[in-house]
């Protein structure tokens, strides 16, 4: 065991050695101090702080586990009687950590404390030759993302004969960028619309819904049901679809319901973890029935039974209608937030005409199939090939709760895998029943099964949560513990600063608004991209056309730093400014580019991408080329 910790030792001391003899390259912080004179008899101690590019420190606001920032004084002059409380030139920016769920107060680049200074009366006036000296000392912890150095405690000194001159750090700023602030940003779009031309615009984007990945298990199921009606009769046919569209229809007058009365954007149900485990448990369940653990009790629904000999029935095409908008909702198409966003800015009337544009247009292909029956004719006949398909759908249905399970809050997961373990069991005990038996044991069986089911959700989400949600808490202070200890410190800072040169390394801060108004204030470009964990659209924007070499180097070239407005939990301050960027239904996926020379002036895209050139383009556009413009949903 002494064996391997000498050479672990011996590592981390001759690196410290060597960081050392380069300060200047690898210094964290650099702390000083001055004394301003205000006036004869009064003063102020001056405390400035420069952090290290990429990094950052805590204010002295910061709560445990993570490590405040103290000032304390070691040498007072004489003349001096005291000193007061140090107060921050400006507030620290509030983050909320991604994977600890941890409230982070957090200083970047310059912070500057200041503290009154008590000056004896009867010295007030005499001058001390040579100058009597005030000490102090700066405990901080220097972090990047999740990593942090050793605490450290950094030395200052001031004399009192020290008078700072200030000299205007924004002079070569426009008046626009070195009086920004959010409070006055409002983009409105130069654009205007009508009924005429939105309303069909929304029924294109409900029609490319059923392309996009979330919608593909229900539609599969669908292409079932067009097999089975095969030989039914044409009236028939078309109620079926009728009874579908309904139920889909059903679900998108109650979205627009919520956007109405709510302000609820596309897809923003998702940052509420309960209806995510409801849908999740709902999704399962069908799962379930498709690989034939039970019959879904609706009749003739897909997945019951043995998938060959019963007909889809009203119900079930209904309640595949409901299914299918619940799932279509994390995904985001072309045309669609642009219809949306237009949607809620109208009277309450034109707002449900578009969401039920939204809803016919998604309904659109099963309509005419309706219509048309002859179309099923190009389908493959029935057979035993249909049981197999059903039970791969039942396996999409499973990927589709990984999928829904992934954005969860941590705490919240192994209490939703056990209520999944509860509705399995809850619906195979209730299957044990057949549907012929007595309506009085079907009953009994189902009131069983449903106990099963309450008793689960009570156990999982009243007692497992908060155990979860403690041992989680307890892993974070052993995470933060083991980050400020040890040689792994070393690696911690080499690893940094190589992440932060590497070319193809896109470094994102996370949004806050705070942090936004500084960097416009400091003559920064800056670009956002507003996202979700549960918005799948932005997910495959992040892969094809952001994360890529090109956005990488054209950030780096023009100095672009980049932040990421998270909504995958609810974040008023992310709507907030989507609302003031002209996006009034704040749908995602949605992106703002703000120049140096004219943030108030902002380039802003939307929509779906399957190459970067959008972006490189807005990011080295020249200053004159600035002004308001939408790339509103295109699809390279």
């Amino acid at each position: 065991m002494l064996q391997q910790i000498i050479p672990i030792l011996f590592l981390a001391l001759t690196t410290s050695v060597v960081l050392g003899q380069e300060s200047d390259t690898w210094a964290d912080v650099n702390v000083s101090a001055t004394i301003e004179q205000t006036k004869t008899g009064e003063a102020e101690l001056v405390v400035t702080a420069k952090v290290f590019d990429g990094l950052h420190i805590y204010a002295q606001s910061q709560p445990k586990p993570f490590l405040a920032t103290k000032i304390a004084i070691t040498d007072l002059p004489d003349r001096i009687e005291s000193v007061g409380e140090f107060v921050a030139d400006r507030k620290p920016i509030l983050v909320q950590h991604e994977s600890l769920g941890i409230e982070l107060h957090e200083f970047e680049g310059t912070v500057q404390w200041r503290a009154p200074l008590t000056i004896r009366d009867e010295l007030a006036t005499e001058v001390s030759d040579p100058p009597e000296v005030l000490a102090g000392t700066v405990f901080a912890q220097a972090c990047e993302g999740d990593r942090c150095f050793a605490p450290t405690t950094y030395s200052f000194k001031a004399d009192y004969q020290t008078v700072k001159s200030v000299a205007a750090s924004n002079q070569n700023l426009s008046d626009d960028t070195a009086s920004f602030s959010l409070s006055n940003l409002q983009v409105t779009s130069s654009q205007t619309q009508s009924a005429w031309s939105v309303i069909p615009l929304a029924f294109v984007a409900g029609f490319l819904l059923n392309l996009m990945p979330c919608v593909l298990p229900v539609v599969g199921l669908k292409l079932l049901s067009f097999v089975q009606q095969a030989n039914a009769d044409r009236k028939q046919i078309l109620l079926m679809n009728l009874a579908y569209t309904a139920g889909l229809l059903s679900v998108m007058l109650i979205l627009a319901t919520f956007a109405v009365f709510a302000g609820l954007g596309w897809g923003e149900q998702f940052s509420s973890a309960g209806f995510t485990v409801t849908l999740s448990a709902i999704v399962f369940a069908f799962g379930l029935s498709f690989l034939g653990v039970w019959e879904i009790p609706l009749p003739g629904f897909i997945g019951a039974g043995n998938g060959t000999t019963k007909q889809e029935g009203y119900g079930g095409a209904f309640s595949k209608g409901i299914l299918s908008t619940l799932l279509a909702t994390p995904c985001s198409g072309p045309f669609l937030g642009a219809a949306l966003a237009w949607a809620v800015t109208q009277p309450t009337y034109l707002t449900y005409c578009v969401f039920a544009a939204v809803g016919l247009g998604m309904a659109s292909p099963y309509l005419v199939v309706g219509l048309f029956p002859s179309m099923i004719r190009f389908l493959p006949k029935p057979g035993n090939w249909m049981v197999t398909f059903k039970q791969l759908m039942g396996f999409v249905m499973l990927a589709t709760v990984v999928y829904l399970i992934s954005f969860m809050p941590i705490a919240s997961v192994v209490p939703t895998v056990l209520l999944m373990l509860g509705i399995g069991m809850a619906v195979w005990y209730a299957s044990q029943t057949p549907g012929y038996a007595p309506a009085r044991e079907q009953v009994k069986a189902w009131s069983i099964a449903t106990s099963m089911v309450v008793v689960t959700a009570l156990v999982s989400f009243g007692w497992l949560q908060d155990v979860m949600q403690s041992r989680f808490e307890r892993a974070v202070g052993r995470f933060v513990a083991s980050q400020t200890t040890g040689a792994a410190l070393v690696d911690a800072k080499i690893q940094t600063v190589s992440e932060n040169q590497s070319p193809d390394h896109i470094a994102w801060k996370t949004y806050s608004p705070e942090l936004f108004e500084s960097l416009v204030r400091d003559g920064k470009p800056v670009f956002i991209d507003f996202t979700a964990d549960w918005c799948l659209t932005c997910k495959t924007n992040e892969a094809s056309a952001i994360e890529t070499d090109a956005v990488a180097a054209a950030l780096r070239e023009s100095g672009t730093v980049a932040l990421r407005a998270d909504k995958t939990e609810s974040n008023p301050a992310v709507d907030e400014l989507l609302r003031k960027l002209g996006n009034s239904a704040a749908s995602i996926p949605f992106y703002a580019i703000f120049p140096a020379n004219n943030p108030s002036e902002p380039i802003l895209l939307d929509g779906l991408f399957s190459s970067g050139e959008p972006f490189v383009e807005a990011l080295t556009r020249k200053p004159e080329q600035s002004r308001i413009s939408r790339v509103s949903y295109s699809v390279e």
